[in-house]
């Protein structure tokens, strides 16, 4: 027999506070996004680096252009560290370095292409997945019960639901955990299960029982693509045959995809693309994707900057 549990977190606050600084460079890309829609997430976390580097981007974003001296004298830090603080936001693709300056750079927001598997696939910039996860995160309301799947765009939903009171979380990795009780007061369920490799989740057996005994009004699950037969996929089989539950019963199942060129993807299925209620891609993607939503029955529901809502029926 199989013990059912669900860990409540608790962490102390020094020990979240260390996470943080540990994990900095994985959330400022979305930190950053949300800024500059003039919200500021910046808590009392002690981290004066974050707070900095938030601001100088909006420095520049406002001047277009700013010199490195200026800024060290106008933040009262060395130009050293200034050049480190650039580095990361040019890295991110926010401006553009040149000699003893930054400018902005209008076009972050723009597609990138990034090496998978050796291969060069298309896909989205930092800021683009910001954005996605952004999108998603407007679809909740306050009072929700809501599954976040363990990915990357589903982790980066935590800051933009902030605002949102009386949540009901359930995740099924402790990676997540730091972030959504820095950002968000709300109720914290961990389903059981086993770590197994090459998954960042926890799955298995536990974990597929647990999923039968929860109310999940919301499900976010960030998908790799859709196969041949119509299927959404995962890279690993554990992870699925876990997500094909939760959408089973989850009474709302929302699909995040950030690659451009979804179609034909390999991995394994969790569910048709039909079972989704909603799904958020970006706008450019190509004619095959786009037939693949077609023959699903998902009509577009909405176009927000670069990227599409589809709802099924």
């Amino acid at each position: 027999m199989h013990l059912l549990y669900f860990s409540k977190m608790q962490g102390t606050r020094a020990t979240q506070a260390t996470w943080l600084r540990r994990r900095i460079y994985t959330h400022l890309p979305v930190m950053l996004a949300y800024y500059k829609e003039g919200i500021n997430l910046v808590r009392s976390t002690g981290n004066s680096s974050l707070k900095r580097r938030l601001q100088i981007l909006d420095v520049i974003r406002q001047q277009n252009e700013a010199k490195v001296e200026a800024l060290s004298q106008q933040f009262a830090v060395s130009t050293v560290t200034i050049r480190g603080d650039l580095n990361y936001l040019e890295e991110q693709g926010f401006i553009v370095r040149s000699f003893g300056s930054a400018k902005y750079n209008p076009n972050s927001s723009s597609s990138q292409s990034y090496p998978v598997n050796g291969a060069v696939e298309p896909s989205l910039s930092k800021a683009d997945e910001a954005n996605i996860a952004k999108l998603a995160a407007n679809m909740v309301q306050s009072g929700d019960t809501l599954f976040l799947g363990a990915s990357e765009l589903t982790h980066k939903m935590v800051p933009f639901l902030a605002h949102q009171q009386s949540l009901s979380l359930i995740v099924n990795t402790f990676e997540i955990v730091p972030s959504i009780k820095q950002f968000i007061n709300c109720d914290l369920q961990i389903l059981g299960g086993a770590v197994i490799e090459d998954c960042p989740a926890l799955v298995g057996p536990i974990a597929e029982q647990a999923v039968r005994l929860q109310l999940m009004n919301k499900c976010f699950i960030e998908f790799m693509g859709v196969n041949d037969e119509g299927f959404l996929t995962l890279k690993n089989a554990a992870m699925a045959r876990l997500y094909k539950d939760i959408v089973s019963h989850g009474e709302i199942n929302v699909g995040l995809i950030s690659r451009l060129d979804f179609a034909e993807s390999e991995g394994f299925a969790v569910c048709k693309l039909a079972e989704l209620n909603t799904l958020i891609v970006s706008c450019d993607i190509g004619e095959q994707e786009q037939a693949l939503i077609d023959q699903a029955n998902m009509a577009e529901a909405g176009t927000h900057d670069s990227y599409k809502v589809f709802s099924g029926s």
